[in-house]
């Protein structure tokens, strides 16, 4: 019996000893000495395993050409340039082929994923520890970053087609009746033009989905949005940036424009088809159906059609009777116009919003 006590004491003694000396080490360390070893599997000549066994655990960083910045998430990211593992899951994974247009040494991780590139901690790197850093940005969120360097004109449509379409959710929803943007807008809220330099996608998503549950007392209502919808708006909001952000693609920009430049220094006009075939697929056009427009936007919070809506401006059910369309239209772009003193806030309507609500409003009768 002692000697089954003293056996099991020993094997007790040895898994602690093991579990703390596990415990003991870094993350990162683990990740290496899986890829290591897994390498070394892999390595089909001699060369290859001489290579593999020759690598060194140590913290690896890349400093960014052009910049005294340093980023280091290959540390746990080793294989983002090794094609023997395309079908290993992460961080032990192949990155995809866009490095070859935006290398590692000169664009970073942090300017497409967001993250903080100077830790080495899944945590933080990820930006979700102590230090201050955006949260890492995954799937239709990394548009966003797109959107910085190249615009909606240089890329496919579908590369920012989130960032479009929020933006034209933004315009659909009168979220400027609040808010201003780029000196446009209302002052109920709070200004948003560089909102995207000070919250994070989470903030932006948890906020516009239940404001009151994010900021106690917000007045901001709570809309019918899709969580789709409301991933869109996101996105577009964090494209608002300050301009010491913006900075960070200034020389990603110049270039860009340098390379677009033509050689001689004549005015060169662009052609009309070609600007009518950029329009068209970058997908920028604005359309608005006035119904939508009208139950989407909050003017049923005031405004009662039928048995629906609210009772602090008039009923507008039969509205078209009482108003023509130039009317309608003078008073949705100049409330103060036709109603002065009345209750109706300025909504800063763009034209396509007020010409689709003016034709919605005008079959009311």
């Amino acid at each position: 019996m002692e000697k089954w006590l003293g056996a099991s004491g020993l094997v007790l003694t040895l898994v602690l000893v093991w579990t703390v000396w596990d415990a003991s080490r870094q993350e990162w360390e683990r990740y290496q000495e899986a890829y290591y070893r897994l390498a070394l599997q892999l390595a089909e000549t001699g060369a290859h395993q001489e290579w593999a066994r020759g690598l060194r655990r140590e913290i690896k960083q890349i400093q960014l050409k052009g910049d005294g910045a340093v980023e280091r998430c290959v540390t746990c990211h080793l294989a983002y340039d090794n094609p023997m593992f395309q079908d290993f899951p992460e961080p032990l994974r192949t990155h995809s082929s866009i490095l070859e247009s935006h290398p590692v040494e000169r664009f970073g991780c942090v300017s497409c994923h967001g993250g903080e590139g100077r830790a080495v901690t899944t945590l933080e790197g990820h930006g979700e520890g102590e230090i201050l850093a955006k949260p890492l940005l995954r799937g239709k969120y990394m548009q966003a970053t797109c959107y910085h360097c190249h615009g909606v004109e240089t890329l496919p449509a579908q590369a920012t087609a989130a960032v479009v379409r929020g933006r034209q959710l933004v315009n659909r929803y009168f979220c400027l009746g609040c808010h201003k943007i780029d000196g446009e807008g209302g002052e109920e809220g709070p200004d948003l033009s560089t909102v995207g330099s000070h919250r994070s996608w989470q903030w932006l998503y948890a906020h516009t989905l239940r404001p009151q549950g994010v900021v106690a007392g917000s007045t901001m209502p709570v809309f019918a949005l899709r969580r789709d919808e409301i991933q869109d708006i996101s996105i577009y909001l964090m494209t608002l940036l300050e301009t010491r952000d913006r900075l960070r693609y200034l020389p990603l920009l110049a270039k860009r424009v340098a390379e677009e430049m033509p050689s001689d220094k004549r005015e060169v006009k662009p052609d009309p088809k070609e600007l009518e075939r950029r329009k068209r697929e970058s997908g920028i056009e604005f359309e608005y159906d006035g119904k939508a427009l009208f139950h989407g936007a909050g003017c049923v919070l005031c405004h009662a059609i039928g048995i629906t809506g609210g009772e602090v401006g008039p009923t507008l059910t039969f509205i078209a009777r009482k108003r023509d369309a130039e009317n309608l239209e003078r008073l949705l772009r100049d409330p103060e116009e036709i109603l002065p003193g009345g209750k109706m806030p300025q909504l800063y309507l763009n034209d396509l919003q007020i010409q689709a609500l003016v034709r919605y409003l005008s079959t009311r009768r």
